[in-house]
């Protein structure tokens, strides 16, 4: 049975979900709700009652945005935007992967490498398992374009461009919170690294272009940043 492994409010109507392999975060305010990213496709059930225990309902759901278009992280997308008619959006650079027209996401050649290396192997089971391979693509997911997106919740997000990880990566920071949500440009932790509770980056072999990737995290400014919150491992205050 997949649980939660954490989920905290951090600050009015911003809460962490710390799902069992990959996160999300749920906004909520005036009769609205929207999403940054949406886990696993297991995760549905879960990101469903994230919501509610947020203090909205599913019906409310208004847009999901996605920091990029990795199975872990639009999940079940496009299934609950079918239900609810909310949109689905990424950066235009990012729609390729978000539509499935190509798929800058690990391979098992890719893992060869390390294969042998302790958490590998069950690490790309559980992924599997999880939907890591499903059709998770949404065909109509729409271009965000701008510094700044205003949510329906009365929350605002300043869009970072954090490319590497996926050709069109994005983070996002709501100043009233200090909050940012890194994505996969900065994680807390992963079964594939050795330690947890700090900034770093994902091991190389998950980026699309690993200069870039790194360029990317070295570039994001943690001055102001009271809350990271990553796309994988548990939030961290700074």
């Amino acid at each position: 049975m997949r649980r939660l492994r954490s989920f905290t409010i951090v600050a009015p109507g911003i809460a962490f979900a710390e799902g069992p392999a990959a996160n999300w975060v749920v906004f909520t305010g005036r009769d609205a709700v929207e999403l940054v990213d949406a886990g696993y496709p297991a995760d549905r059930a879960l990101v469903e009652a994230s919501i509610r225990w947020a203090g909205g309902d599913v019906s409310q759901l208004r847009r999901i945005l996605l920091t990029h278009g990795h199975s872990d992280h639009l999940g079940a997308s496009r299934e609950l935007a079918a239900r609810t008619g909310a949109t689905v959006e990424t950066m235009p650079e990012e729609l390729g992967n978000v539509r499935r027209d190509i798929t800058e996401q690990v391979t098992v050649a890719d893992l060869l490498p390390s294969i042998a290396k302790r958490g590998t192997v069950r690490w790309a089971v559980s992924a599997i398992r999880a939907g890591g391979l499903g059709e998770v693509g949404v065909p109509d997911a729409a271009a965000l374009t701008g510094d700044d997106v205003e949510l329906s919740t009365g929350h605002r997000l300043r869009v970072i461009a954090t490319p590497g990880h996926t050709s069109g990566h994005t983070a996002f920071f709501e100043p009233e919170a200090g909050a940012l949500i890194s994505g996969d440009a900065l994680v807390t932790g992963h079964p594939l690294l050795r330690d947890s509770g700090r900034p770093q980056p994902l091991p190389a072999f998950f980026h699309h272009d690993r200069e870039e990737a790194a360029r990317s995290a070295a570039a994001l400014d943690l001055t102001g940043v009271r809350l990271l919150l990553p796309g994988h491992g548990p939030l961290l205050r700074l």
